[in-house]
């Protein structure tokens, strides 16, 4: 062969590879995520189903559409939902009354449907009809004066739009709370008031405040080392309650990885309980010393509550001493197979119950003079952690950080200084901004949606 026709056949093998290199990714990815893909669905599938009370089709054709040969089952009567990518790797979750939907991953669904807690959720039986905000009826009081209703009503229909593209994004909810009022509210075309959306992420600000409660009865503190350490020597025993909430455990299994199986993936997909998954993760860096989003620390701390508070007075923290308290009537924190509430993630609402929640942060942890958060837990949650270095983060609460201050002064507008906010994926967001009053809930199915401060800066050009 003549050295011209080897470097022919040499870009010639080189075009296909190239060629086929991303069909090549896509079928290993398909195959190596298989398991999880199939966990996500059935997850997504039931949740969807018999938390949210949407149809199957919705939650396939909407949240599961980037997952391609992604085929199900729903039985209805067993409220169960089955997943699978590949024949032969299926997925079974199953809905128990009072705590929500988790994966079989043994293949024993009845075992998971015997762990139902039917009269948890007291929260279902508060008067619907109260006045707001305890419930949704009129508040009786007059509208707040000052607001631009052209400019308020602008700022929230221009989120709503037709769905894009495989991704099929959108906004499905806003609410805007202004001086305690709720000034505007908005549902995509299949969504409604009574409709429970998915927290993702927000979930770990509900967290946040479950640890406040349980400070607060003096049953545990945040200076508190974590207990599943302390007969190891590889550092892990100086991790306390406090490093968790800020994300600065130093621990593995950060959400940062998008190579399936992920840690995060795992954790919540492939494993019965979270939070044992993740007590088995090790250090990367010495505690205190490096921030990194994780989940996995998130049920770590939903574990040690359990743990510390026993079953009894850990199941009915979140709903007697919380969601009934400010009238989030259809609140519900899904447990996984072991029976643990996965606080990173797993937590129904309606959009409604959601600015019900930044409002008891609003008022620094008092509901109808009624403290449900220590003294001091609401400005805990809002001091940068000193390891987040664009002092973005604080404790289970999001920032706006100092570089988005300044991008959005170059805009011309300024960032209420006491803004923070709770963020999950897929764009769920619940903004609070004592200083100026307001609470936004901005609920989407959007990836491209990561930052509160658009709508931010669009409803506070509409208020006084």
């Amino acid at each position: 062969m003549t050295l011209k026709r080897k470097f022919v056949c040499f870009f010639i093998a080189l075009f296909f590879i190239a060629l086929l290199a991303p069909v090549s990714f896509a079928a290993w990815y398909l195959w190596a995520g298989k398991e999880v893909f199939a966990g996500y669905g059935a997850k997504l599938l039931a949740s969807g189903v018999f938390v949210a009370g949407r149809s199957a089709e919705s939650v396939a054709e909407l949240e599961l559409a980037p997952i391609p040969f992604l085929k199900y089952r729903i039985d209805s009567e067993n409220k169960t939902a089955t997943a699978w990518t590949v024949p032969g790797h299926e997925k079974t979750a199953v809905f128990r009354e009072g705590l929500g939907v988790a994966i079989a991953h043994d293949g024993d669904v009845d075992a998971l449907r015997q762990q139902a807690r039917p009269g948890l959720n007291v929260n279902e039986m508060l008067n619907p009809d109260l006045p707001w905000p305890m419930g949704d009826g009129p508040s009786g009081k007059a509208r707040p004066k000052g607001i631009d209703e052209a400019k308020l009503a602008a700022a929230v229909n221009s989120r709503f739009h037709a769905p894009e593209g495989i991704l099929k994004r959108h906004c499905r909810a806003i609410v805007v709370v202004y001086d305690d009022e709720i000034v505007a509210e908005k549902y995509a075309d299949g969504f409604n008031a009574n409709q429970r959306f998915s927290a993702w992420s927000m979930t770990k600000s509900i967290t946040h405040a479950l640890f406040g409660i349980a400070v607060r009865q003096g049953k545990l503190s945040i200076q508190d080392k974590v207990p599943f350490w302390q007969d190891q020597k590889d550092g892990r025993a100086d991790i306390t309650i406090d490093m968790l909430l800020r994300m600065s455990s130093g621990l593995g299994g950060t959400d940062m990885d998008f190579m399936p199986p992920t840690a995060l993936t795992t954790m919540l997909f492939l494993e019965p309980g979270a939070g044992d998954y993740a007590s088995t993760l090790t250090l990367l860096h010495p505690p205190d010393t490096v921030w990194a989003y994780a989940s996995s620390g998130t049920n770590l701390l939903s574990l040690i509550l359990r743990r510390t508070l026993g079953d009894a007075d850990y199941y009915a923290l979140p709903y007697q001493e919380l969601f009934s308290k400010v009238g989030m009537r259809s609140a519900l924190i899904e447990a996984d197979a072991t029976g643990t509430f996965v606080g990173s993630s797993f937590m129904y609402a309606t959009a409604r119950d959601f600015a019900r929640f930044g409002l008891l942060y609003l008022h620094d942890g008092v509901w109808q003079a009624e403290r449900i958060l220590p003294e001091g837990w609401v400005d805990y949650a809002r001091t940068p952690t000193p390891t987040a270095g664009d002092a973005h983060y604080g404790a289970h609460w999001w920032l706006i950080s100092r570089s988005a201050r300044e991008a959005a002064k170059q805009e011309g507008w300024a960032v209420p200084e006491d803004t923070f906010f709770a963020s999950g994926f897929e764009g769920q967001f619940i903004i609070v901004a004592p200083s100026r009053k307001l609470v936004i809930v901005q609920l989407n199915l959007d990836l491209k949606t990561t930052s509160p401060l658009p709508i931010l800066r669009d409803v506070l050009a509409a208020l006084p």
